[in-house]
């Protein structure tokens, strides 16, 4: 396993618990308090952020190569697709809001990075996907 398949592994772990975790404290504090403070419970996808570590975690070896022609084929696909997934996110995100509120209505500024850190986290979460989807066909012949 390289070091570009490791930290895709380890970005996944971190969004599972993240949102495992922030599902459950949301749940549990809607039952306890009830919704706006539910949202606390959101705090969990701090987690994620673990994430943003896996360049430190799993340095480069010295004297190895890094990257070649495959990796950089894979890794660009890998952000094209996080990029369409983060695109169709928001869109998700702002369309149904605006079925859900209408023309007329308005919603809280509050909601705005929470649409934004969904976002975020749809793109790593695909491009993590994309990696290890890209790295397990490479091995079998098939043509990328």
């Amino acid at each position: 396993m390289n070091r570009a398949q490791k930290m895709a592994w380890f970005t996944l772990i971190c969004v599972g618990v993240g949102m495992v975790l922030s599902g459950a404290a949301v749940m549990v504090f809607a039952f306890k308090f009830g919704f706006p403070k539910a949202f606390a419970g959101l705090a969990f996808m701090g987690i994620v952020g673990l994430a943003g570590l896996s360049p430190v975690i799993f340095r480069k070896k010295p004297g190895e190569v890094e990257l070649d022609e495959r990796d950089r084929m894979i890794q660009r696909r890998a952000s094209w697709a996080g990029f369409g997934a983060s695109y169709g996110f928001f869109g998700l995100a702002c369309m149904t809001t605006w079925f859900v509120i209408g023309q007329k209505g308005s919603i809280s500024v509050n909601v705005l990075p929470q649409i934004f850190i969904g976002g975020m986290i749809a793109m790593i979460f695909v491009q993590s996907v994309a990696i290890l989807i890209g790295y397990g066909r490479g091995g079998k012949g098939e043509k990328l």
